[in-house]
């Protein structure tokens, strides 16, 4: 059962969500909209068969982001209905999303999916579920891709082991500990957390679960025991005990769905859930948990409708509608079964053994959970659709929402942990660091260059500029004060000069440099990359902007009214460094490179630390763009609700660790830059332009509160009383 907060906040996102698109209420033109989700590949179904299907029928498509982007769009009217798996009906009813299932997509004639068994040698002394204290595991391990998710992985130790929730451990060392003083010598291969030097540590300090590995020291998921066959070889041939493992591969193993055996069957026997044993060759075994096929579901007012339509759909003619709608609607299931009714998403997965039961195992308590913060209504919702994609796919522990009025409420609930983690971009990073004391977590990394933050100088073409030094006392135009650019040409001076220069001294005393309280006050047109480049083009000498502004203007695609044609073409690029690295891959000479946004957290245990950044971690991994499922359950990066940038940028490939970053083959990342200027490394004797909090409240205070008080001095010398 899910706590009454949860309710209150989908209850809350559900009648914002709806009030977001109540302005875009779909027009009702008398045609079934199926919404359509592509797979991984190039491969796209949507537009080879959805032309056929409009033009031969009264249905149309509407093409989802993702499995859960269509069931908002199910929820919202915007499409009637679609494909949806077992863990998207879990997410759907925990949203209170009223849908119904109307039939099953299958490949094989089998009542559900797959079904998992709890095989035991008979020599092993198992007779009941009492007798798993101390034996051998064998289990398939983690990082086992689309096959199974994390929650159907754990069932058998969940329904075995009682967690210790233990503070000061992660929620999954909790598990993995519990279940090491549970179980003896066993193998669960795989990756036990995202982060290799944390999972060596893992495997060091719980050894007894790697024993039974064919490479105990290595235990990943190379191993002869990892995967859905390697636990049965392990229980076979490698000493095992007892295996956690899908029936199909058991049978298969075992020599009884036509291929020969790889172990004796009269030798094993299949651990009920209620105690006792049977044959390996029983012809209905007994199950443990049993997944669910995906479905298709439908909106209520259309559900029977819907499954009218589907009932005996085939590919027998290709260009027929029945043709085109099975081909949009199946990944690499061949057949739809109709269900006697159209029922509720509750009466249909309760239907599979101890499926809903996987999601009903208590939490510690007080339970515990990631808190994100976001500012804006739709951020929120995103988090929240987020929260129950991460909790059906067993991520622990989990993200909460709350949503403040701006960032620096967030910054400042995470300062005191009132919340967990937030996004900040580069303009926005020093402040975090310094005047909140946050610390940066994991970053948005993006294979294309253009896509991060790259900080070029860009100068008039037929200007006498050759090199940085040729740029002292130039006008100059940085996009903001304290930003990655303005960061970046602090870091360049120093290298190319061997000193430490405030801008203010380097630069001409004209040039738009943004500090608060020093310099030229410059027009608001020319903040931000493209206010720089602008402040360029009208007299200035030298702009640092991001890459991806001058990457539109040599392309033709910068249309801005200051830009005239006769002006195209006109300016370079300044390379501080020489010319092009060959090995960046990048077209452009450059200062340095940072990630376009930051996650950023509070100074916390080692403990807590890690416990979040795996978290975020298993999220990228499950619904970033690497994600290994046959079509997207969730987007993390990408369009939301038909908005751009939602909680995070859309051409975020993945997020990474400092050291990941580190390695990239592209050079002279700021991570450094920024340490060094929060720690005023880059002071200068008698100069504010250094990295210190100038405009925190303490530091102004004090200053303002000396000021007064020279000034009350020279009052009582002149006029005492």
């Amino acid at each position: 059962m899910q706590p009454i907060t949860k309710m209150f906040t989908w209850t809350f996102a559900l009648l914002l969500s709806l009030s977001v698109c109540a302005a875009i209420k779909p027009v009702d033109n008398g045609k079934l909209r199926v919404c359509v989700v592509e797979s991984r590949g190039n491969y796209r179904k949507a537009p080879k068969f959805c032309p056929l299907l409009e033009a031969t029928s009264n249905i149309e498509c509407v093409v989802g982001v993702d499995r859960l982007d269509c069931v908002r769009r199910i929820q919202k009217g915007t499409a009637h209905f679609g494909v949806l798996t077992s863990e998207d009906l879990v997410a759907a009813r925990w949203a209170s999303v009223e849908i119904l299932v109307a039939s099953e997509l299958r490949s094989h004639e089998s009542p559900f999916e797959y079904e998992i068994v709890a095989v035991v040698d008979n020599d092993a002394g198992i007779n009941s579920v009492h007798d798993l204290h101390g034996a051998r595991l064998c289990h398939p391990g983690y990082g086992l891709g689309n096959h199974w998710t994390d929650v159907l992985a754990n069932y058998f130790e969940s329904a075995l082991v009682s967690k210790s929730c233990n503070p000061g451990l992660t929620l999954t060392e909790d598990r993995i500990a519990a279940s090491s003083k549970y179980f003896g010598p066993s193998c669960k291969a795989g990756p036990w957390v995202p982060d290799p030097k944390q999972d060596r540590i893992l495997k060091d300090r719980y050894p007894s679960l790697c024993q039974m590995c064919y490479d105990p020291y290595s235990c990943d998921d190379t191993d002869k025991h990892w995967g859905r066959r390697g636990t049965l070889y392990c229980l076979t041939s490698g000493g095992g005990s007892v295996s956690w493992a899908r029936l199909d591969d058991t049978r298969s193993h075992f020599g009884l769905a036509g291929l020969g055996p790889e172990g004796d069957p009269a030798k094993y026997s299949y651990l009920c859930p209620d105690g006792h044993l049977q044959p390996i060759n029983v012809t209905r075994p007994c199950i443990w948990i049993s997944k669910p096929w995906p479905v298709i579901a439908a909106r209520r007012s259309h559900a029977a409708q819907v499954q009218r339509l589907v009932t005996g759909l085939t590919h027998d003619e290709p260009e027929s509608w029945q043709n085109a709608l099975l081909s949009v609607l199946e990944t690499y299931h061949v057949f739809t079964v109709p269900l006697y009714n159209v029922i509720s998403i509750d009466d249909y997965l309760d239907q599979a053994i101890g499926f809903q039961s996987a999601y009903s195992f208590p939490e510690c308590n007080p339970p515990r959970s990631i808190v994100m913060c976001s500012t804006s209504i739709i951020e929120h919702i995103k988090c929240s659709w987020l929260q129950e994609a991460a909790q059906v796919y067993g991520v622990e522990p989990n993200i909460q929402c709350i949503r403040t009025i701006n960032l620096e409420q967030c910054m400042d609930d995470t300062r005191y942990k009132s919340a967990d983690v937030l996004l900040v971009n580069q303009e926005q990073r020093v402040r975090a660091q310094r005047d909140y004391n946050l610390t940066p977590l994991l970053y948005e990394y993006a294979e294309q260059m253009h896509d991060r933050y790259v900080t070029i100088a860009v100068v008039h073409k037929d200007s006498k500029y050759k090199n940085i030094e040729d740029l002292k006392g130039s006008r100059a135009c940085l996009p903001s004060y304290e930003g990655a650019a303005y960061l970046s040409v602090l870091e360049t001076i120093a290298n190319v000069t061997g000193t430490v220069h405030s801008p203010h001294a380097y630069f001409h005393r004209s040039s738009c440099l943004w500090h608060p309280q020093r310099g030229r006050q410059c027009p608001p047109h020319y903040g931000g990359d493209e206010g720089a480049f602008r402040c360029l083009a009208e007299g200035a000498d030298v702009a640092f902007i991001s890459s991806d502004v001058y990457k539109k203007y040599v392309s033709g695609n910068l249309t801005s009214d200051w830009l005239k044609p006769s002006m195209h073409k006109s300016y370079r690029l300044l390379c501080p460094f020489g010319g092009i690295e060959r090995h960046s891959g990048f077209e452009y000479c450059y200062l340095h490179w940072t990630p376009r946004g930051q996650l950023m957290t509070h100074n916390s245990s080692l403990t807590r630390h890690n416990e979040i950044y795996n978290s975020l971690r298993d999220m990228d991994r499950l619904f970033g763009k690497r994600y290994k499922s046959e079509t997207r359950p969730f987007s993390l990066y990408g369009v939301f609700d038909r908005r751009n940038n939602i909680l995070f940028h859309d051409n975020t490939t993945a997020l990474y660790g400092t050291h990941e970053l580190q390695r990239d083959d592209a050079k002279r990342t700021m991570e450094h830059i920024y340490e060094r200027y929060t720690a005023q490394y880059y002071a200068v004797k008698g100069d504010e332009d250094s990295g210190s909090p100038l405009t925190s409240s303490s530091n102004s205070c004090f200053i303002l509160l000396l000021s007064a008080c020279g000034l009350w001095l020279q009052q009582q010398r002149r006029h005492p009383f």
